[in-house]
């Protein structure tokens, strides 16, 4: 299929190369780019009358301070949001670095959140991956830096030492003063300098949540925390400096230096070292291209607005053939196979590396390296590979449709048919790279179907991974669970496996068991599912695995509905532990502790004694408490029965089930399957549905022979 696509020229060097490469790469591959000079027109009306015109199917946008990214106060919104046509954002930046005002930043987030259903993005930093998701915004997809540079066909003499292309300023002196958050700015810039493993997000992330509280929304907390590392971004060219400051005696040229000059200002700081030396800034990029490729060694310094993407300097270092020594970011072991031997993570191992790799004796190695990096970059981040990402993705939402969103956690190369793959790394079949130790970048409630098998005992945080499971399942969600469990040798066998899971695990989320869930709600899980099966399957080697089946219980998502921890009409049944004997009991939980908690050790102590015991769910009305609330006195009088009356609690028990405002639809499905209700002197004087009355002293006499059938 061939698509009409709408380019904006920049006056930007940098952006406007990035234009002329997709727009040759489009074109190429059979589609038709119509590139307009914002210039052109009159105003925005004469421009948008003119896009109307055009037939587009699609407007890329790469360039964030473009024309058609402007924001006209008179219309309270964005140039973009005035084009009726699908937009494509790809963000070469951590996108919002380029802003440095918090209201200018609120704004452009709410803009996206509000065109989300007629927009895509593509995002270079991960966490801005996630940040959109978080916000509802589903079309979002990770991407890399490509380059249009090419190797030259003979290898060229090495003419320069050392260099750094790009800008950079001396030390930080006294840049920050003035700033509110100086303070934790400092700490942040030279955390990174010790470390460049460092990653700055948590740090922005503690500012927004401080700067606007933990009960904020999503859009106000991204707003300062991308405020803030917008702050880490203009000081970058300082901690540039910091670093090439610290370069002991191996000799740098740095090309460029001060980009006073790009803002007609008569300075040009440097750094004064012996074995540091300057050269003008590069005229066009095939000059740069030249450099990187006759450097002996090319260094390149991340930009502070990045914790784990590698920048455009190293792609197209690696495309032009040449050398490059980079620090460490996550994102490059994904793109080459010699990350370990071309980064450095402190500056003593920027030093000993850059020593080692200008020797003499060791200049095969560092072309040999070079050439592995060469063809790592030309097979997966030139434009040819970035515009296939982006027309596949486009394709697939074109022919969407409103079938079941059904994700596979951690597939590997074995995704399960009909599954959107999702894994910590690229492999054939996964769609979503993901780190799932982090926030999943799924929307709330917006999966069918989650398969995570072989996974979650890989992820270190068993509470993180119920709760963010939890969280992207919609209400009666369906999840399947495999896991190794320690009744067997798999959990321990793997030295990749850091968490440890049997058949109990499960009892700390499910509604079935509300002591075990309480004390899960403790521990910090938020969610609540209903333990549809499970099950032990026995493989080679004495490996068992537990099979858990579960259904996420949450409110739909329209507020006005009746907020029922089930399913409602027909399928109420379905969703609840029902047995033989299914019991409802409707405590007044208004009345004292003192009149209450007895009657509920008795009642409970009545059922955990049973001799049908194993037959019986005790479904337990909660309509006029908060069932958290209702959970925590349950668990009360259990724990009172254990450690005071000696009783012990078995695994052939009843099931104990909390039912809460189910509406009458809800409970005239259920009537037909249930047996009797259990009479308290406690009990709520309204029963929400007419059933045969069951004294609690009859309890122990009431046997399966003697009730009504189910």
């Amino acid at each position: 299929m061939s698509y009409r696509f709408l380019l904006e020229q920049s006056p930007t060097r940098i952006y406007q190369r990035i234009i002329e490469s997709f727009r040759a790469t489009l074109e190429q591959f059979g589609h038709t780019v119509l590139l307009i000079d914002p210039c052109q027109f009159q105003d925005y009306q004469d421009y948008l009358r003119y896009i109307q015109d055009q037939a587009v199917d699609y407007c890329l946008i790469t360039n964030p301070k473009g024309f058609i990214s402007t924001y006209l106060e008179s219309l309270q919104a964005f140039l973009f949001e005035q084009v009726e046509i699908p937009i494509i954002f790809v963000h070469h930046d951590n996108f919002l670095s380029d802003l440095h005002d918090i209201e200018r930043i609120h704004r452009k987030l709410a803009a996206w959140q509000r065109m989300q259903h007629r927009s895509i993005h593509f995002c270079l930093e991960y966490h801005n991956f996630l940040d959109l998701r978080s916000l509802g915004i589903e079309r979002v997809y990770p991407i890399r830096h490509a380059s249009e540079f090419t190797q030259s066909a003979q290898r060229p003499e090495l003419i320069h030492e050392a260099t750094f292309v790009g800008h950079v300023l001396p030390s930080l002196g006294d840049e920050l003063a003035g700033l509110p958050v100086s303070h934790r700015l400092r700490a942040d810039f030279w955390a990174r300098l010790v470390n460049f493993e460092t990653r700055l997000e948590p740090s922005a992330i503690t500012f927004a949540q401080q700067a606007c509280g933990r009960q904020s929304s999503d859009l106000d907390t991204l707003t300062a925390k991308y405020f803030y590392i917008s702050l880490l971004h203009l000081h970058s060219q300082f901690f540039r400096g910091e670093v090439l400051r610290r370069i002991d005696s191996s000799p740098v040229t740095i090309i460029g230096g001060d980009p006073a000059y790009l803002h007609g200002v008569d300075r040009n700081q440097q750094i004064q070292k012996d074995n540091i030396r300057y050269q003008s800034a590069t005229s066009d990029y095939a000059d740069t291209r030249v450099i990187y490729a006759r450097s002996k060694v090319n260094l390149n310094i991340t930009s502070l607005q990045f914790d784990q993407a590698v920048i455009n300097r190293v792609i197209d270092i690696g495309a032009a053939g040449g050398f490059v020594l980079t620090d460490w970011k996550a994102d490059l072991s994904q793109i080459t196979s010699v990350a370990d031997a071309i980064s450095y993570r402190s500056i003593e191992e920027l030093n000993d590396k850059l020593e080692y790799y200008l020797h003499p004796d060791h200049e095969s190695e560092r072309r040999e390296l070079a050439e592995v990096l060469h063809q790592d970059i030309q097979r997966q981040c030139t434009y040819e590979a970035v515009v296939e990402q982006i027309l596949a993705k486009l394709h697939a939402t074109s022919t969407a449709d409103t079938a079941p969103v059904r994700i596979d956690l951690g597939c590997g190369p074995w995704k399960a048919p009909g599954f959107i793959g999702v894994d910590i790394a690229p492999a054939p079949g996964v769609d979503v790279v993901a780190d799932l130790t982090q926030r999943f970048p799924f929307a709330d409630s917006s999966v069918d179907w989650v398969r995570a098998h072989d996974v979650i005992e890989h992820l270190p945080d068993r509470i993180h991974t119920m709760n963010e499971i939890w969280r992207i399942c919609k209400p009666n969600g369906m999840v399947d669970i495999r896991v190794p469990s320690t009744d067997g040798r798999g959990a321990f066998q793997d030295p990749t496996h850091v968490s440890f899971w049997n058949a109990n695990s499960f009892r700390y989320y499910c509604q079935e068991f509300p002591n075990y869930l309480t004390l899960g709600h403790l521990y910090g899980f938020r969610g609540t599912f209903s333990l549809v099966h499970l099950s032990e399957e026995v493989s080679d080697d004495q490996v068992i695995h537990v099979r858990a089946t579960l259904k996420a219980i949450k409110p739909e998502a329209t507020p006005s509905e009746p907020l029922a921890t089930q399913s409602s009409g027909e399928s109420i049944a379905e969703t609840l532990p029902l047995r033989r004997l299914n019991w409802l009991v409707c405590p007044d939980w208004q009345q004292p502790e003192e009149v209450l908690f007895p009657e509920l050790a008795q009642l409970l102590q009545a059922v955990l004694t049973h001799p049908d015991r194993a037959e019986i769910t005790l479904l337990i009305a909660v309509q006029d408490i908060a069932p958290d609330e209702a959970d925590t006195a349950i668990t009360a009088v259990l724990m009172h029965l254990m450690t005071e009356a000696g009783l012990e609690i078995g695994d052939d028990g009843p099931e104990l089930s909390l039912l809460s405002q189910l509406d009458r639809q809800q409970w005239q499905a259920l009537q037909p399957h249930l047996t009797a209700r259990v009479a308290l002197s406690s009990a709520n004087a309204v029963s929400p549905v007419v059933l045969p009355v069951l004294p609690l002293a009859e309890l122990p006499r009431q046997r399966l022979s003697s009730a009504a059938p189910v």
